[in-house]
């Protein structure tokens, strides 16, 4: 399908955005806080069921050094537990954009309504979440086998010539430290290309990956834009779970001496409540940014494509 024509004036300007964003948001507050806290529960609540089972079979594969029962195991369930975290995300997210569109064009907030729009999203862009799923895994995988044998090779050459291995070390932590800042960046730039793919996909009811096509062509000339509405809301959301945490962690956190546990089942089990709470807290402060990105990523690709105006001319 062709693109609508962006005119220079149909693009945002951050401060307008953000205050129409806000606006919006308190107006349906108690729909796009349902919404939110369905997503955060669902995802917190998975990646700690996923540590409290898995947490003591991946040190031991590490202390091990032993990648392929790591990828095959852990990694893998940790993958298909976020693909469907993720697809509960999609849903919750095309029907957070549905309501600010209904809010947008004057209407009140119906979650019935929102429902009935999005119930085919979920298949529709079940592809694409399954293909980055099984891409984050693999990704995974690679990163930690290499990482495992390095130190596999390091700890054999050690017992010859302790100088290459340190030289191997050093060699190794240069290397995931460069690869954690190109996932960082990476990660970062898919965020601002794939800012407005939950409404592509909710609003124009896109399959597949061309709402991944139409978020990609759309934010060309709003990348500033987009970066600075998520690094704003992400430090908030940042410095709030933060200090959530560590007085959380604080009030219920295990002194952890050393010596202190019988083995790594013990010491998971002792972190379990203050890694509980922290994500509770964590979980609180997404509950309330998530939507409100969301909203915005709604009103901007409204404004960027002539939402309103397509339909009208359409029907």
């Amino acid at each position: 399908m062709s693109l609508p024509p962006m005119a220079a004036a149909d693009r945002p300007e951050f401060s307008r955005l953000f205050a129409e964003t806000a606006a919006l948001y308190r107006s349906c507050f108690r729909s796009l806080l349902a919404l939110g806290a369905t997503s955060a529960v669902v995802a917190g609540g998975t990646a700690l069921a996923l540590v409290r089972l898995y947490a003591t079979p991946v040190m031991t594969a590490v202390v091990s050094l032993n990648p392929a029962g790591l990828a095959s195991g852990a990694l893998l369930v940790a993958a298909a537990g976020w693909l469907a975290s993720m697809l509960v995300t999609v849903q919750c997210g095309a029907m957070v954009a549905q309501v600010a569109s209904q809010v947008a064009d004057g209407g009140e907030p119906d979650l019935r309504a929102a429902w009935r729009q999005t119930t085919t999203v979920v298949p529709r862009l079940l592809l694409p979440c399954l293909v980055l799923s099984a891409g984050t895994w693999l990704a995974a995988a690679v990163g930690l086998t290499a990482v495992l044998n390095a130190l596999g090779a390091a700890r054999l050459s050690g017992l010859e010539d302790r100088t290459a291995a340190l030289s191997a070390i050093l060699t190794l932590f240069g290397g995931v430290a460069l690869g954690a800042l190109a996932s960082v960046t990476i990660t970062w730039w898919l965020r601002v290309k794939l800012f407005l793919f939950l409404p592509a996909a909710s609003l124009e009811k896109l399959p597949g990956f061309a709402p991944v096509k139409r978020s990609w062509q759309v934010t060309r000339g709003i990348a500033g834009l987009v970066f600075t509405a998520l690094v704003v809301v992400g430090l908030a959301e940042g410095a709030a779970a933060g200090l959530a945490s560590q007085l959380a962690s604080a009030l219920v956190g295990p002194s952890l001496a050393a010596g202190d546990f019988g083995g790594l089942e013990t010491l998971v089990s002792q972190v379990m409540p203050a890694l509980t709470v922290a994500t509770a807290a964590s979980v609180a402060v997404t509950t309330l940014t998530w939507p409100f990105l969301t909203v915005m990523s709604t009103l901007a690709f409204r404004r960027l494509t002539g939402y309103r105006l397509t339909l009208l001319m359409s029907g």
